[in-house]
C-alpha cells in the first residue's frame, strides 16, 4: 500500500511557485567589480593603557586602591572577591601608614560585605577586618569603630541565619584584635542582640521565650553554645576595662629613687589630677548613672531565665541513688559558659555604681532558682566519653563534638573529664550567693566536695585551683557559713592545705610555681582572723605557723614570701612571734630578696627590717628585754 504521506508532499511542492533562473541576464557594467577599499578605526583600551605612578599602591593584580573599592561594589561576586583579596593584600604588604586615608573606607566596606549572601565573601570580609585591625593601632581605629559595631548589629538580627552566624565570628575578631573598644561600644548596641538571636518577645510583657533554630547544619544547642560563648567573651572584655579603669583611677603607690649628693624633692600630690580632661558640659550625667544600673538590673532580667532554661533542656534527669551526675561533652560546655557568664554578671555588679544594692538583688531573685536547676539535681557533675574528633574522611559536616572541640579545644576533653571547672565554679557561685541569702541547699554539700577536690588537688588545672581558693577566701569571710553545726566544716579544709603545703614545699622551697605560691598566701592570710582560733583548734596549723620563720633563714628570699610574712607578723601571733625572736640575730645580715625590680628589692629589705624591729616591742612587753 502507498504511504499517504508521500502523495501529501509531492503534491504541496507541486503548489509551489517556481522561479524560472535567467542565466542571459548579466550586472551592468562596473558593478561586477569588487571593491578593495576600507576603513580603518584605532581600538583604545583605557585600563591597560592607563600610566601608574613610581610609588603608587597596587596589588598582585595591579589594581590600585579605588579600583579594588569599586570592585567591592559590584554585582558580580568574582569582582568582589577579587577586590576583597587585593585589599588583603594590600593591607599584608604595605605599612599601615601608606593607607591611613583609606582606614575608614576599607573598614566600611569590610563591614558591609559580612553581611553579603555569599558566604565565601563573608569568609573574606571578615578575614579583612581581622588584618585591619592586627595591622592598625587603636588610637587609629576608634574614629571608625562605630561603623565596624553597627554592621555588626545588623548582621546579628538579619533575617538569614548564615549571617547571623558570621556576625559571631565578627565580633570573636573584635574582641581578641581590639578588647577595650569593642567592651566600650558594644555594652549599648551590641549586648541586647544577644536575646534577639536565641529568644523572642513575649506579647505584651518583657519577658522572652527561647527560640528553636531552623538550620540544616546546626542544632538549637549547638547555635545556643555559640552565642552564649560570645557573650561570654563580650562580657569578659567589659569586665577587664572596667577594673583596668578603676586602677588607673585609684591613688597606687610610687616609688621615690634620689642620690645622697642631692637635694631631697618628695612629690606630694596626685599627679592625675593634674592632667587635662575633655569639657563635660553634660547636665544629665548623673541620671545616665543611675540610670545605668536600672539597665544592668534589667538586662539580668531578661537573660537570667533564658540562661536557667537552657541548661534545662539539655540537663539529664534527676538522679537516683548516685553521687555525680554524667552529662554529654556539650551539655557540660553550656553549664560552662553559664557559669561564667553568672560570675561576670556578678563582677560587673561589683564595678556598679551600688555594689552591695545589686548583689542583694541578684542574690533574692535568682539564688533559689540557681541552687535548685544546677545544684539540687546534678551537682557534682562528670562528664560522658565523647570519642573525639570525628575523621575528615567520614563526616560531610562537623558534628555537635567538633564544634565544641573548636571552641574550647581538645584539652577540655582530655583532662576534665570530671567537670572540675565546672563544679568548683558553682561552689564559688554559692558561696557569693549566701553570704545575701538563705539557699535551700545545705552548705555541707559544698564543703564535702572542697574538702574531696582538695584530696586530688594535683588533677585541677590552675584556674580551677585559683578559683577554689577564692572560694575558701569567701568562706573565711563569711562567719555565717561557719558557725552553725551543720557548716562548712573550715578546720579540716586547713588541715589539708597545710599538708598540701608541706608536700609543696619539699621541691618547690623557694615558692615559685603557682599553686605553692597560693596555699602559702591563703595560709598567711587566714592569719587575720583571729576570731576563728585556728592556730588553736588546728594543731597543724599551730605547728606550721612556728615553722613558719624558717623560710626566711634561706640565702635568698622571694619578695612575695616576705611581703605574706610580714603580714603575718601583724597580729602577734605567739607561735610564729616566738619562733622568729630565735632566729632574728641570722636574719638581718644574711638574708638577699629576690625580686623583679630594684623598688620591689628595696621593699623587701623594708619589710625584713620592720618585722624585726617590731618584734622587739613585743619581746619588751613580754619581759624578754629590759
Amino acid at each position: 500500500m502507498v504511504k499517504s504521506g508521500k502523495r501529501k508532499f509531492v503534491k504541496k511542492e507541486k503548489a509551489k511557485v517556481h522561479l524560472k533562473v535567467s542565466h542571459k541576464t548579466l550586472l551592468p557594467k562596473g558593478q561586477n567589480v569588487t571593491d578593495t577599499n576600507f576603513k580603518v578605526r584605532k581600538i583604545v583600551l583605557h585600563g591597560q593603557l592607563k600610566e601608574r605612578g613610581e610609588h603608587e599602591i597596587l596589588s598582585k593584580g595591579n589594581l590600585n586602591i579605588k579600583e579594588l573599592l569599586s570592585r567591592l561594589n559590584h554585582h558580580n561576586m568574582w569582582q568582589r572577591q577579587s577586590g576583597l583579596e587585593g585589599l588583603i593584600d594590600l593591607v599584608a604588604t604595605y605599612p599601615p601608614q601608606t593607607m591611613a586615608v583609606h582606614l575608614s573606607s576599607f573598614l566600611e566596606a569590610a563591614s558591609r560585605l559580612t553581611l553579603d549572601a555569599e558566604a565565601d565573601i563573608r569568609q573574606l570580609a571578615v578575614k579583612l577586618l581581622s588584618s585591619i585591625l592586627t595591622a592598625v593601632e587603636e588610637k587609629q581605629i576608634a574614629p571608625s569603630f562605630e561603623i565596624v559595631i553597627r554592621y555588626l548589629a545588623c548582621a546579628m538580627s538579619h533575617i538569614n541565619s548564615a549571617v547571623r552566624e558570621t556576625s559571631l565570628n565578627v565580633l570573636d575578631v573584635l574582641i581578641s584584635k581590639n578588647p577595650k573598644l569593642t567592651a566600650i561600644h558594644c555594652q549599648t548596641v551590641v549586648l541586647p542582640g544577644f536575646l534577639d538571636l536565641i529568644s523572642s518577645k513575649l506579647s505584651d510583657t518583657t519577658s522572652r521565650k527561647l527560640t528553636v533554630q531552623i538550620n540544616e547544619h546546626t542544632t538549637t544547642s549547638v547555635w545556643r553554645l555559640k552565642v552564649l560563648n560570645s557573650l561570654r567573651s563580650l562580657l569578659s572584655a567589659i569586665v577587664k576595662n572596667t577594673s583596668l579603669g578603676s586602677e588607673n583611677s585609684s591613688d597606687l603607690n610610687r616609688t621615690v629613687n634620689w642620690k645622697d649628693s642631692c637635694r631631697l624633692h618628695v612629690p606630694l600630690y596626685n599627679s592625675i589630677s593634674l592632667k587635662t580632661g575633655p569639657l563635660d558640659l553634660n547636665i544629665l550625667k548623673k541620671v545616665e548613672k543611675n540610670s545605668s544600673t536600672t539597665e544592668i538590673q534589667n538586662y539580668t532580667a531578661s537573660l537570667m531565665p533564658l540562661l536557667i532554661d537552657t541548661f534545662i533542656e539539655v540537663a539529664p534527669s534527676k538522679r537516683e541513688n548516685k553521687n555525680s551526675s554524667e552529662i554529654s561533652l556539650q551539655t557540660a560546655s553550656i553549664l560552662k559558659c553559664i557559669l561564667d557568664i553568672i560570675l561576670l554578671l556578678w563582677k560587673i555588679f561589683q564595678n556598679s555604681d551600688n555594689p552591695s544594692e545589686m548583689m542583694n538583688w541578684f542574690s533574692i531573685n535568682y539564688g533559689p532558682k540557681i541552687c535548685q536547676t544546677f545544684i539540687s539535681n546534678g551537682f557534682p557533675y562528670i562528664t560522658l566519653n565523647s570519642g573525639g574528633r570525628t575523621p575528615d574522611k567520614v563526616k560531610k559536616h562537623k558534628t555537635d563534638t567538633d564544634v565544641v572541640l573548636d571552641l574550647f579545644g581538645d584539652s577540655m576533653v582530655q583532662s576534665d573529664t570530671k567537670c572540675s571547672k565546672q563544679n568548683i565554679d558553682l561552689c564559688l557561685i554559692y558561696l557569693l550567693l549566701s553570704k545575701y541569702k538563705i539557699l535551700p541547699v545545705p552548705v555541707k554539700i559544698i564543703s564535702l566536695y572542697i574538702n574531696n577536690s582538695l584530696n586530688s588537688y594535683k588533677s585541677i588545672d590552675h584556674q580551677s585551683f585559683v578559683v577554689l581558693m577564692h572560694c575558701l577566701e569567701t568562706v573565711s569571710d563569711n562567719t555565717e557559713l561557719i558557725k552553725p553545726k551543720d557548716s562548712f566544716d573550715l578546720n579540716s579544709v586547713i588541715e589539708k592545705l597545710v599538708i598540701i603545703h608541706n608536700e609543696m614545699v619539699t621541691t618547690d622551697s623557694r615558692h615559685r610555681q603557682e599553686k605553692t605560691k597560693l596555699v602559702f598566701n591563703y595560709l598567711c592570710s587566714i592569719t587575720s582572723k583571729t576570731h576563728l582560733k585556728l592556730a588553736k583548734e588546728v594543731e597543724e596549723f599551730g605547728s606550721w605557723l612556728t615553722l613558719l620563720p624558717e623560710f626566711l633563714c634561706q640565702r635568698k628570699i622571694p619578695y612575695h614570701l616576705v611581703k605574706a610574712l610580714s603580714n603575718v607578723a601583724r597580729y602577734n601571733l605567739p607561735e610564729f612571734t616566738k619562733s622568729l625572736c630565735m632566729l632574728k640575730p641570722a636574719l638581718l645580715d644574711n638574708v638577699e630578696i629576690v625580686a623583679d625590680n630594684k623598688a620591689d628589692k628595696i621593699n623587701g629589705q623594708v619589710l625584713l627590717k620592720d618585722m624585726m624591729y617590731s618584734q622587739y616591742d613585743w619581746e619588751k612587753e613580754i619581759g624578754l628585754v629590759n
